[in-house]
Order: structure tokens, then sequence, then C-alpha cells
């Protein structure tokens, strides 16, 4: 059984607030197959429209126009990289999840957070693009 909760907000650099998502599960062990852990997938996630993008300086509204457009007015979710751990006991994972979030919270709070925000933009509108 999978489990998905919102382990925590956190606010990147654009004052963007972003929702940290712990998914966990009983899976095999990376190392030794034969015995069971937790195997955690956390990422963070933050529903946007162009419009926010514009406001927030991730987009421009004149050097971008043609990407505002195909995005209109429909919200995206922008998804961080995931970062995944095991834990042998599930009291083990909050305290992981945690020191994982501070990596999360550095990243976000950093200058480069508008090139992971457009790098986000640039795949969603791609997947909205496809013919899949």
């Amino acid at each position: 059984m999978t489990e998905s909760t919102i382990f925590d907000l956190i606010s990147d650099r654009d004052g963007l607030v972003w929702q940290v998502v712990l998914t966990r599960h009983l899976g095999p062990a990376r190392q030794r197959a034969d015995k069971l852990v937790w195997q955690v997938h956390m990422h963070a996630e933050a529903k946007v429209t162009g419009a926010l993008l514009v406001d927030s300086g991730t987009l421009c509204r004149s050097g971008d126009s043609r990407l505002l457009q195909i995005l209109g007015n429909e919200s995206i979710v922008l998804r961080s990289g995931e970062i995944r751990f095991e834990a042998i006991e599930e009291k083990q994972i909050p305290r992981s999840a945690v020191e994982a979030v501070v990596g999360l919270r550095k990243t976000l709070l950093s200058c480069v957070v508008k090139d992971i925000k457009a790098r986000a933009v640039t795949r969603q509108v791609e997947n909205l693009c496809s013919f899949s």
C-alpha cells in the first residue's frame, strides 16, 4: 500500500508556496532484496498560472509571450526533482524527511529557483503540445 501526504510547505525566493509531498510504501531494500524497508519518495510541487509566473519574475510578458499564450489561463503544476531514501523503521521517516526538506528549502531559496521554475514550465508546455 502506498501512502502520500503533504509533509511541509516551503515559500521560495519569489514567494511561491510549494507543497512537499511525501510518498511511502514497504518494498525490498536496495542492498538486500530479501529485506523489507520503507521506501520514501519526496518532491515539492506548486500550482501556478502564467500570470503568477510573470508577477514573480519567472517569465517575461514580452519575451515569453508565445509560452504564455500556450499556457493561457490554465494552471500547471511545477514539480521539483525527486528525493528518495529508505528507512528500516517507520519512525525513522520523519527525521530523514526533515533533513531532506532542509535541502529542498535551501534550493528553493537560492537564486537558481527562477531557472528551476522556467525549466518546469518548459517541460509542462512540451507535455501540453506533445501528440501522445
